[in-house]
């Protein structure tokens, strides 16, 4: 009777720890990044009696929830990849916004109307009004200049910031990882289960491959290790490797911007590796900064540069619009009472191209005196348009890329880059996202929780239950029985 009671016994405890960990698993249906459990159920030892294998019941072996490494990996890999895509679009996209010519305002069409301002001064040199109109557009187009300029410098340095938040975040995503790793040993050291910390681990891991692509192993002495792929290791078991930004003097700054955000280990502030991480969120803020933006202001000073010199190199070559005194021979002197008569610059510019529309402004000679505005190729002659004439031809010479393109079509190719790369950004970051559906929706089939399937299991551990204590109920009463046959 003694070995029928135990026997119930074991059936009755199997039974209510899997009814235990059926409810867990119902409770938890809606948790993010929750895997399923399952009670794995053997025989106890069985035993010789009389000559005879006896069996003894059951037994709870482990709960183990249910979970494949390999599906887990392809979607820490996905969720990188999508967060790339994601924030390289959105990061684009606000780039784009900068060379989007609204209300017909736009730099094209600025420097189109500076052309043509010098095309309708040719036919009219003498006209004060046209030159007020020549210097007015000057104006714009330099200030134009200076708002993409300043635009692109403000998305870098709010791209700064975006990098500082995300290294906080990486660093706290890390220590949480290396807290769990730490009970996750403990309670594994002294045969607990721990299914719903390795649940929280996954989830935090990828959370942090949202930041940048990781690599994720168990080493030779059982510790859970994560890496940043092309960087290096973050957490290794109970310890992590804690990130740093600090800001850069211009000749080290990665984004051509003085004070620009590096990267790099706290233990070791002299290695940047700010340029090392590869996929997520941290990863294309960077491509964008030190990549995308970078180039787009060096393509935009140098075409402020080419404009400005190809207008100074015709305009320096004329005379003042008033009248010079002449020497006994004719000739006029390089200067008068107004200052240089000739070898007048329209534009003030530096010498190369690495910051040139930061320099960029009218002359001061132009700025002052509209009669400083050149039209004519010889002195005193009120009707020569000829410099005039060639400054607006400019806008249809290929003076730019090696003379192999207008500065129209230079510019239309520059802000053309940024939109296609703008389109493909967007295409894959729908493509990335599919894929991270997909992989997400493969997981779900593999560890999430079906309510229709623990109602069955609920119902069947129930009456597995039910049977169990019918067992010892019986075994109960067959000692009582025995017990009265002694009265």
């Amino acid at each position: 009777m003694v070995d029928i009671l135990g026997i119930g016994n074991s059936g009755l405890i199997a039974a209510k720890k899997s009814l235990e960990t059926t409810g867990h698993n119902i409770s938890n249906v809606n948790t993010e990044g929750y895997s399923r459990q399952r009670v794995h159920q053997q025989t106890n030892a069985p035993i010789n009696k009389s000559g005879l294998i006896q069996g003894t019941g059951a037994r709870v072996r482990a709960i183990e929830r249910t979970h494949d490494p390999f599906v887990e990996k392809r979607l820490q890999k996905a969720t990188s990849q999508e967060s790339y895509a994601k924030y390289r679009y959105e990061e684009m996209s606000q780039v784009e916004n900068i060379f989007n010519e609204v209300d017909n305002e736009g730099l094209n069409n600025i420097l189109n109307r500076f052309y043509n301002a010098f095309r309708e001064l040719s036919s009219q040199p003498d006209n004060e009004t046209m030159r007020s109109v020549v210097r007015d557009t000057a104006n714009l187009a330099v200030k134009d200049f200076k708002r993409i300029n300043d635009s692109l410098e403000t998305l870098s340095r709010n791209i700064d910031l975006k990098i500082e938040g995300e290294v906080k975040d990486i660093n706290a995503i890390a220590k949480n990882i290396t807290k769990l790793n730490v009970k996750i040993a403990e309670l594994e050291a002294s045969g607990t289960e721990t299914g719903d910390l390795r649940d929280q681990r996954d989830l935090a891991v990828r959370e942090l491959s949202k930041s940048f692509r990781i690599h994720t192993y168990t080493d030779n002495h059982n510790q859970f290790i994560v890496s940043a792929v092309g960087v290096g290791t973050i957490v290794a078991g109970g310890s992590a490797q804690e990130l740093a930004t600090s800001a850069t003097g211009e000749g080290n700054s990665s984004s051509g911007l003085d004070g620009s955000t590096e990267v790099f280990f706290k233990t070791r502030p002299s290695q940047k590796i700010t340029d090392k991480f590869k996929s997520g969120r941290l990863s294309t803020l960077i491509k964008v900064r030190n990549g995308d933006i970078k180039n787009l202001r060096e393509e935009m000073d140098q075409i402020a540069f080419d404009f400005a010199n190809s207008v100074n190199a015709i305009h320096r070559k004329g005379y003042v619009s008033r009248p010079l005194e002449t020497g006994p021979n004719g000739e006029v002197s390089n200067f008068d009472k107004k200052g240089p008569t000739t070898g007048i610059n329209f534009f003030e510019i530096s010498d190369n191209p690495k910051g040139a529309i930061i320099s960029l402004k009218l002359s001061d000679a132009v700025e002052e005196d509209i009669s400083n505005i050149v039209t004519a190729l010889s002195p005193n002659a009120p009707g020569d348009n000829r410099i005039s004439l060639a400054i607006s031809k400019l806008q249809h010479e290929k003076f730019v890329a090696d003379g192999t393109a207008t500065l129209e079509e230079q510019y239309l190719k520059t802000i053309g880059n940024v939109g296609v790369e703008v389109g493909k950004s967007k295409l894959d970051a729908e493509q990335m996202t599919g894929i991270r559906t997909q992989v997400e929706t493969m997981k779900e089939r593999i560890s999430g929780v079906s309510l229709d399937e623990e109602t069955a299991n609920m119902v069947r551990y129930q009456h597995a239950y039910d049977a169990a204590a019918k067992v010892m109920a019986t075994a109960n009463e067959m000692f009582d029985t025995v017990l009265s046959i002694k009265r």
